[in-house]
């Protein structure tokens, strides 16, 4: 089912609520989960208009976002991988993740890589239950 004209659809992987948008600003969050909606690709601004979108129509990208479970009203506590980084931040809502660290540019992370359990601390650079490094160092040739 293909719209013609504009819609907004909700980020979350498990959510299909979609909605067409109507004069003024788009909805910011779902109705049913609570997720951040989508109207453009966050990469090319293409709108969406097909409310079973799972990729950009015209550069492919992802429009619909992974996010760790966590309860919806659960702070995040997210630290950068970055070694010599020492940014970390408490964020209210897993929908506002940032995509990169605002102080080096590394990813960020508030999850551990390996064994999933959450960062506790943004002042951690290893996981408490499974002892794995969460900062990365460099590769050098």
């Amino acid at each position: 089912m293909v719209s013609s004209g504009a819609l907004a659809i909700c980020s979350n992987p498990e959510c299909s609520h979609a909605a067409p948008l109507a004069p003024g600003p788009a909805p910011a969050a779902c109705p049913q989960c609570g997720a951040a909606m989508v109207h453009r690709c966050w990469k090319c601004g293409e709108p969406i208009v097909d409310p079973l979108v799972l990729y950009c129509v015209c550069c492919g990208v992802p429009l619909k976002r992974i996010l760790p479970r966590v309860a919806r009203r659960a702070p995040l506590v997210v630290i950068c991988t970055g070694p010599e980084c020492e940014w970390g931040a408490v964020v209210e809502d897993a929908g506002l993740l940032p995509s990169r660290c605002p102080e080096c540019g590394a990813a960020p992370l508030s999850h551990c890589w390996k064994c999933g359990a959450p960062v506790g601390d943004p002042r951690q650079s290893y996981c408490q239950p499974c002892g794995v490094p969460l900062k990365r160092r460099r590769r050098t040739a």
